[in-house]
């Protein structure tokens, strides 16, 4: 049983590495974007047209086009961040040894809330990205709006909700036992 702690010590550590490494991958990926905006336009303007709006045909990337997909990537990449922050934090507390605190729970509780309001927030960007990339189209080619909705995104939903509600139970269960260490 003395084993462990130091068992949980190293996973942890290695899940704090997984999270830098992935901060890392995220912002090297955000870098490279930002490098073709400036750099390769036309690279930039290809990598829009066949990754982030595959299913529209014609697509217009003008500045008022290109700023609002910046700026919806802004606001998406700032929730990615934010959730790798609470994942690092909670991590940080199990390898210090806080395993069913208060300040963990509230961190599981942060992470779901973070990865919900993430998902809707895609939902919503990919729906006014693609409005956005076809809004300058020519009269013939037509605009375009794509509400998707897909099986992924749903148990995104369900597992990110799992976290909310195990963090609000670590949070009422360490109550509970501090209410009852008082009594001791």
């Amino acid at each position: 049983m003395t084993a462990s702690p130091e068992r949980l010590r190293k996973l942890s550590r290695i899940m704090k590495l997984m999270v830098i490494l992935c901060g890392a991958l995220f912002c090297s990926a955000v870098v490279y974007a930002h490098w073709q905006i400036f750099f390769d336009r036309s690279g930039f303007e290809q990598g829009i047209r066949d990754i982030v709006f595959p299913k529209v045909s014609v697509i217009t990337l003008s500045y008022r086009a290109i700023a609002t997909v910046i700026f919806l990537t802004a606001v998406n990449n700032a929730l990615v961040i934010t959730g790798l922050a609470f994942a690092w934090q909670l991590f940080d507390g199990f390898e210090r040894g806080e395993i069913l605190s208060g300040r963990n729970g509230i961190l599981l509780r942060r992470i779901g809330v973070t990865t919900i309001v993430g998902s809707l927030c895609v939902v919503v960007s990919n729906a006014i990205g693609v409005m956005a990339v076809t809004y300058d189209n020519p009269g013939a080619t037509g605009h375009s709006v794509f509400i998707d909705i897909n099986g992924g995104t749903v148990i995104i939903l369900l597992m990110a909700g799992l976290l909310l509600v195990l963090g609000h139970v670590m949070v009422i269960a360490s109550g509970i036992e501090a209410e009852n260490r008082s009594f001791v």
